[in-house]
């Protein structure tokens, strides 16, 4: 008795199963991430700025912008290096099993909460009425300018 090759079918089942695999795997590193970013700049926001609510808005927003933005980017670069050329950007978020407009929006919550940050430390002190207007005003910014960017 010899041995046949995976059918087509069989190929496909097991590269569905890979791809599911590898949306679980960025789905956990989104996870971690966040966590990790939730706790380094609710530290810094404590230590630093010595206002741990202040701090605690910055790590959400960081953390969440976390969650959101690696799968994405993770699965963008799979697509990317997945394709056998020359691939567009626009190109490679359209093969992406995650939404754009969520990655694009995580980056912009993350890029929020470094401004929170820098706000404070500019205004020596930190003042939730003005970190959180200038983090939300950064976060819709970069998604305006990501959503153009990748055609959305």
């Amino acid at each position: 008795m010899s041995s046949t090759p995976a059918s087509d079918a069989d190929g496909a089942a097991v590269d569905e199963n890979d791809a599911h695999a590898n949306e679980r795997v960025f789905r956990l590193i989104g996870i971690g991430g966040g966590a990790t970013s939730l706790v380094g700049f609710t530290a810094v926001g404590a230590i630093a700025l010595e206002s741990l609510a202040y701090g605690a808005v910055c790590g959400v927003f960081a953390g969440v912008g976390s969650a959101l933005f690696l799968p994405w980017f993770l699965g963008l670069s799979a697509a990317q290096e997945a394709a056998d050329g020359e691939i567009s950007l626009s190109d490679a978020a359209d093969g992406v099993p995650y939404s754009a407009q969520r990655g694009v929006f995580g980056l912009g919550l993350e890029i929020g909460a470094v401004v929170m940050i820098a706000v404070a430390l500019t205004l020596d002190g930190a003042d939730l009425l003005v970190g959180v207007p200038a983090a939300l005003a950064v976060a819709l910014a970069v998604y305006f300018v990501g959503s153009v960017a990748l055609g959305r």
